[in-house]
């Protein structure tokens, strides 16, 4: 897999506290549509009923940008829960959205961590930016 620094935006250790945290920050290439968003957080912690959400997160390219054949490499997610939604702009489609995962990064481990997360997301696009805290 190839490098995917061009996504990874930023990466930012809090060194204030015992426990560290690091922020990274990668792009959305798919998602749910608006109307399951908000069923996903409606229903976050709801046992009966259960919304399942997928993003499609880039992390890296499957080979070198000027291959014809270059395609994402997609983190791995899963469990995602849906905490909070609120409008980014007057659209109605563009949103921050907060909410936990289990993700697993490529860094050798090959174990899947919980996390909390922010993104902004468009829903008409399907796209947008989502951020790790670990």
């Amino acid at each position: 897999m190839y490098a995917a620094r061009s996504f990874e935006r930023s990466i930012r250790m809090n060194t204030n506290s015992k426990n560290e945290t690091m922020d990274r920050q990668y792009l959305i290439f798919s998602g749910p549509s608006r109307d399951t968003l908000f069923d996903a957080c409606k229903y976050a912690y709801d046992k009966n009923a259960v919304i399942p959400i997928f993003f499609g997160v880039a992390e890296g390219y499957t080979a070198p940008l000027s291959d014809p054949g270059c395609a994402y490499a997609a983190l791995e997610m899963s469990i995602t829960k849906i905490c909070g939604i609120s409008h980014e702009d007057g659209s109605g489609v563009s949103f921050n959205i907060r909410g936990y995962c289990m993700v697993k990064f490529s860094n050798g481990r090959n174990e899947m961590k919980t996390c909390s997360f922010k993104a902004y997301y468009n829903a008409r696009t399907r796209d947008g930016h989502i951020s790790f805290q670990l």
